[in-house]
């Protein structure tokens, strides 16, 4: 072999990762590289100041991840996946390789601070998640991203949209690798990572068993063999483990709380004045900037904000404003902040599902902490476990090929899976509470 050989250029691009040891991305494969042009786009490198797990890591000391990782992470599983069903279904592939590749690596792309799905229920007025419509503002509108695209085809960009938002013109797999029923790139890569970075082993499964137990159907849907569907049930048990042990750890969703109050009192700090709700806010000394003062005046920050705060909204922007409020001249906000600055978090006392005798006991923690001084609107609050999936019936499981040829429902083969989709939701409850009106309860734990 001539030095020359030896000396040329790595066929391939290589990260190292704490769920799969190394992402691989073959510069001669044309999907990996639009994969990697994307990468070093501002939108995608912003993902980097985005917590991907909330305040997990106020439990979990480790569990300081970003949501760049995770992208990347769904990008190769991704690109992985289609490699093996283009074994068995090539001419189907073939058209939307780009696009799902592209998709993959910028579904999370429009994930705001704190905390990413934490961000949703604080900032938008119903609760309700809006990162997969902003992610779509951001591939639409942002230049740097649409010339890529463009670039590469410029019809590309519409059919990334079509595959991210579900449209009927692209087939139903290009969507399950990303977002689809039971495992996808998205759910089976935060699984392993999430758990690895928190140190706990409940989320780890045969990544490898699922990615060669796909093919599709006839008429463009991923369907499952039979022969690993062992290893699909596994991932379900990994999933239902992670959500118990850690994404609905008590103590994680009382900080939950104490962001969204601390967002609630700021919001209240400018509705109370007759006037501009930022004179309100100067009044008590609260500090807000340009994109905060653009989000509280929105009703829709998805659709109303923006793309330039859109992306100023990291978790850098929200420590800034929690380091400014906790010298407020607001004394409730200033508490609130400085708890969750200093992680002097709420404590949690179990409710025991009893109706009765749990109002009882809300009555006397409110009763409680206005002794002591404590607001109970913003030092009162109950946490409960939500379903795993707010609509099980919704995950579109794949269909199972047995080895005769024929497809069958998942459920009819094995229900645990199913079961495990839909269990959850309200199962334990717990009043949050601040220490001091915990003790006047009689809690000692």
């Amino acid at each position: 072999m001539s030095q020359e050989k030896l000396l040329s250029p790595s066929p391939t691009i290589s990260f190292a990762d704490v769920a799969h040891q190394t992402l691989l991305f073959d510069l001669e494969d044309s999907s990996a590289k639009l994969v990697l042009e994307l990468i070093d786009t501002a939108w995608v490198q912003r993902l980097r100041r985005i917590r991907q797990t909330g305040n997990t890591h106020l439990v979990y000391m480790f569990a300081e991840h970003s949501r760049f990782g995770h992208s990347l992470g769904v990008a190769y599983l991704s690109l992985l996946l289609m490699k093996k069903l283009e074994r068995f279904s090539a001419e189907q592939i073939a058209p939307f390789r780009d696009a799902v590749a592209a998709a993959a690596l910028l579904h999370d792309i429009g994930h705001t601070a704190p905390g990413s799905h934490l961000a949703a229920r604080i900032w938008s007025a119903a609760g309700k998640d809006e990162h997969e419509s902003i992610s779509a503002r951001v591939i639409a509108e942002d230049d740097e991203i649409s010339a890529i695209l463009d670039a590469r085809d410029p019809g590309l960009k519409e059919l990334v949209l079509a595959v991210l938002t579900e449209h009927e013109q692209v087939p139903p797999w290009t969507h399950s690798i990303i977002s689809g029923g039971g495992w996808n790139a998205d759910r089976g890569n935060w699984t392993i990572v999430d758990s690895a970075m928190c140190s706990v082993s409940y989320g780890r499964y045969n990544v490898a068993a699922l990615i060669d137990a796909f093919r599709l159907s006839n008429d463009g849907k991923l369907i499952l063999l039979e022969s690993r569907l062992d290893a699909f049930s596994h991932f379900f048990v990994a999933r239902d483990s992670m959500y118990r042990q850690v994404y609905l750890h008590r103590v994680m969703q009382g900080a939950d709380i104490l962001a969204r109050n601390i967002a609630r009192r700021v919001r209240d700090i400018a509705s109370s004045g007759d006037g501009d709700p930022l004179d309100a806010l100067a009044e008590h000394g609260v500090f807000c900037d340009e994109t905060l003062k653009e989000l509280l005046l929105c009703n829709s920050y998805s659709t109303e904000l923006p793309l330039q705060h859109l992306f100023r909204m990291t978790e850098e922007w929200w420590g800034y404003h929690l380091s400014r409020w906790v010298s407020c001249d607001d004394q409730i906000l200033r508490d609130l902040a400085a708890r969750l600055r200093d992680r002097r978090l709420f404590k949690t006392v179990r409710l025991i599902d009893d109706p009765e005798r749990d109002q009882t006991l809300i009555r006397q923690a409110k009763s409680a902490a206005e002794e002591l001084g404590f607001d109970p609107t913003y030092y009162v609050g109950i946490i409960s476990e939500p379903a795993i999936s707010e609509d099980a019936e919704s995950e579109n499981m794949p269909a199972v090929l047995r080895d005769d040829g024929t497809l069958v429902p998942i459920e009819k083969i094995e229900p645990l899976v199913r079961a495990l989709g839909k269990r959850g939701g309200g199962a334990r409850s717990w009043l949050v509470v601040p220490k001091k009106v915990k003790e006047k309860l009689g809690r000692s734990r």
